[in-house]
């Protein structure tokens, strides 16, 4: 136990000769922690503002874009991409 005692003594005593290098020590110590505090933050929230987006898209969105057909597991020149029309629109509603 006095081993413990005389190195806790002995690392205080250090600390106040070389002022200058424990000032600078805790310096880093303390913008380290900081930095690290920061960026958790700015992750959270940016992550707690992107889920608050989706959530307010609701749960009857449904999105629809055209697309190329396939043939035969190729991309085929004649079913290039189209456009949707009014009238698809007006399918999709009657079908759901």
């Amino acid at each position: 136990m006095q081993d413990l005692f005389e190195i806790i003594i002995e690392g205080f005593q250090t600390l106040t000769l070389n002022k200058m290098r424990t000032g600078l020590a805790i310096l880093g110590i303390v913008i380290g922690i900081g930095s690290v505090i920061t960026l958790i933050s700015l992750g959270q929230g940016s992550q707690k503002s992107i889920e608050n987006q989706i959530q307010s898209l609701g749960s009857n969105l449904l999105t629809i874009s055209p697309s190329r057909q396939n043939s035969g597991g190729v991309m085929g020149q004649s079913g290039g991409v189209t456009s949707l029309v009014l009238a698809d629109a007006k399918a999709i509603e009657e079908k759901f």
